[in-house]
């Protein structure tokens, strides 16, 4: 066989192996989900009878606002957890106060009472007795926001 029927043949092969590489391709690509960015922040203070508390957060982009009122507790005692109704609401600080949009009497639970859809801005929670505690307790609610 000449080097010149040699190189054809290598050249005719290497390029049938190239056409065989092109064409359809069996890769996959995923697509990419963006995750928002939620902050959690616990807010745990003493409620008096007959009181209501008010607390202040900053929403950093538009989504979810979740409040849960995770217990309430007879002051200074951590191993007792106590069921009385209170309320619970969500809305903007005004002066010295908060002026409620979303409200609902509760008892803690796990899951959220209250789910908001919220835009940026300033918010605040709100906790109230609303006539149901004999005496102080301790609070623990978990909002959770954009």
């Amino acid at each position: 066989m000449s080097q010149v029927t040699l190189r054809a043949l290598v050249l005719v092969g290497f390029s049938a192996v190239l056409a065989a590489s092109c064409g359809n391709s069996d890769t996959t690509t995923t697509p990419t989900t963006t995750t928002d960015t939620r902050s959690n922040e616990i807010v745990a203070n003493t409620l008096n009878v007959g009181q209501s508390q008010f607390y202040s957060f900053t929403t950093l982009s538009p989504g979810q606002t979740d409040i849960t009122l995770v217990s309430l507790r007879p002051t200074g005692n951590v191993a007792v957890t106590l069921r009385p109704v209170v309320g619970l609401g969500l809305g903007t600080p005004q002066g010295t106060d908060c002026a409620l949009s979303n409200a609902i009497n509760t008892t803690p639970a796990l899951t959220a009472q209250l789910s908001v859809a919220t835009s940026v801005s300033t918010y605040c929670v709100k906790i109230a007795d609303i006539g149901n505690l004999t005496g102080a307790v301790d609070y623990t609610i978990r909002v959770v926001h954009p």
